[in-house]
């Protein structure tokens, strides 16, 4: 029997089409992806320095959980588009991809070469530089490797439902089997399969098969719409998922490997726990329109809280002995003016294709 794939139907009454956005809203989930972002500052912010803050060290000691959970999300938001193989849904998906991979890549590189002439750094401004970081995405602004990897999982998922159609599930988990057996191979004789790629892509090419299993899990979440299901019972998810992610935290039941940052087994299944969490979150009782509205308007940068904090505060520092020294005010220094650099770039640019550089 042949698997009928959602068609998107197009946007011809905006008005509707915007309050029923607004009544299906995920609250819980765009909550979940602010706390993932502020977490991966913060622990940008906290990692060189020694500390017995019990709030530093939470931070440092939980970080792990932030981009496998990111990666979960957005797969399972991308499910149904990526079905409906609607080439306009698809390419609008890798624009808003590509817009600020591309663009804060050239503008953070131009800035690179006035700032190095200024001040007589060494940030990355040559043309090589450039060239490096638009292949993979970690030579002019080192965090755009999570950016280059959610483009080409983003296209290799598009090519195998294209091929397989019905069998593309199957297809897939086949993949994230193979992407673990590969992180694990080598693992007696230290020979690890990723290791001798890793120099080449500084990492980037490695994080690719460590990043595919999570981006797999969350597609396979939507396919068979598992954050329905656990609504029905959601003291026991919650119960359950707190007790395991401890578990998980506290005991290693999975060999520890060496590639490059979330290597291995056990980093998914705390993700998971992470995002069963947040999914009970009771969207629905929302009923305050001023409240969602706000959820939704701090909830809307998170793409730029990840894309700009780590050259923002190599910039910063230079002026502010809090960022520069990695304090709790100079963290926060950080994300406001990330966000009020977002919230007036929306304002310039929000009915451009620039957009997607301040969402």
């Amino acid at each position: 029997m042949k698997r009928k794939y959602i068609k998107l139907k197009t946007n011809k009454n905006s008005e509707k089409e915007k309050s029923k956005r607004v009544k299906t809203f995920n609250y819980g989930f765009a909550i979940l992806k602010s706390i993932l972002a502020f977490l991966v500052v913060a622990a940008h912010n906290f990692e060189s320095k020694s500390t017995n803050n019990k709030i530093i060290l939470f931070i440092i000691k939980h970080r792990k959980f932030q981009v496998p959970s990111f990666f979960i999300l957005s797969f399972y938001f991308m499910h149904n588009n990526l079905l409906s193989l609607n080439p306009k849904v698809i390419s609008h998906r890798l624009m808003r991809l590509l817009i600020p991979y591309i663009g804060w890549s050239l503008i953070i590189w131009k800035i690179n070469y006035y700032w190095n002439k200024k001040f007589h750094t060494d940030f990355p401004d040559s043309f090589e530089y450039l060239k490096l970081g638009l292949l993979w995405g970690n030579r002019v602004i080192s965090i755009f490797w999570f950016l280059w990897n959610l483009i080409v999982i983003t296209i290799l998922f598009t090519i195998i439902i294209f091929i397989f159609r019905k069998h593309s599930l199957f297809i897939l988990q086949i993949i994230l089997v193979l992407c673990y057996s590969v992180q694990y191979s080598g693992y007696y004789n230290k020979n690890n399969i990723l290791r001798k790629y890793s120099d080449l892509s500084k990492g980037t090419f490695p994080c690719l098969f460590e990043d595919i299993p999570f981006a797999v899990t969350g597609f396979t979440f939507a396919h068979y719409k598992i954050f329905d299901k656990l609504q029905k019972n959601k003291i026991k998810t919650f119960i359950l998922s707190v007790l395991f992610y401890n578990f998980f935290d506290d005991y290693n039941i999975f060999r520890e490997i060496n590639v490059v940052l979330y290597p291995g087994v056990k980093y998914n299944p705390r993700a998971i726990c992470v995002v069963f969490i947040f999914s009970l979150f009771p969207s629905d009782k929302i009923k305050n329109e001023n409240i969602g509205k706000f959820i939704r308007i701090i909830t809307n940068y998170t793409g730029p809280v990840y894309y700009l904090h780590t050259p923002l505060r190599q910039y910063l520092s230079f002026y502010n002995d809090d960022i520069k020294n990695g304090t709790f005010r100079g963290l926060f220094i950080t994300y406001f003016i990330i966000y009020a650099l977002s919230f007036f770039g929306m304002i310039i640019f929000g009915k451009t294709p620039f957009k997607y550089l301040f969402c």
